[in-house]
């Protein structure tokens, strides 16, 4: 996963953050997220996904956790490979430990635990990063959202950051299940 040889601004904080950002929202994108806007801090970008709890159900709670944890995981998946580490927000990774905790308190399947299930995790988030076309993507998206915080915007259009994206990464099929197969509520 490691790049052979590190982008030449990856000494610079901001540019990290942005690629740290890129990553989220590439996760989000490819988990077929409308992103709302992408806030220039070490979080997520904002995606109307966070709306689908309406619904109350723990399904739809759990697919929520599960997404914001590939999310989480894409920024770093970007980082290391643009960067060759990572060093920027590393709090993401407790966050991903408490959300596989969360997890595996709902599942009604024992043969899963908490760690099982961030590797899982980790191991999804990687896989999306493999094709080419999305690596490819990383570097664009980040030297946009680099120039907009430059530019004094700490919150960019999720459309703009979207259209980037679609010119390297066709917009996924519609896939449900992921580790709700797996765990299952009774």
């Amino acid at each position: 996963m490691t790049s052979t040889k590190p982008h030449k601004q990856c000494s610079d904080a901001t540019f990290r953050l942005s690629v740290y950002e890129a990553g989220h929202t590439i996760t989000a994108y490819l988990l077929n997220q409308k992103i709302v806007a992408v806030r220039m801090l070490p979080r997520p970008p904002m995606t109307i996904a966070e709306k689908k709890f309406i619904s109350n159900s723990w399904e739809s709670f759990m697919d929520i956790l599960e997404n914001r944890a590939l999310e989480l995981f894409g920024g770093q998946i970007a980082e290391e490979m643009l960067c060759g580490n990572t060093t920027c927000c590393s709090g993401d990774i407790s966050r991903i430990d408490e959300i596989s905790r969360i997890l595996a308190g709902l599942s009604v399947n024992e043969d899963y635990d908490n760690e099982d299930i961030l590797f899982s995790l980790e191991d999804r988030a990687i896989a999306m990063f493999a094709p080419e076309h999305v690596r490819n993507a990383i570097l664009p998206v980040a030297k946009y959202l680099y120039d907009q915080d430059e530019a004094g915007e700490i919150e960019v259009s999720g459309k703009e950051v979207t259209k980037i994206i679609e010119q390297y990464i066709p917009r996924p099929p519609k896939e449900k299940g992921g580790l709700l197969s797996l765990l299952r509520l009774g």
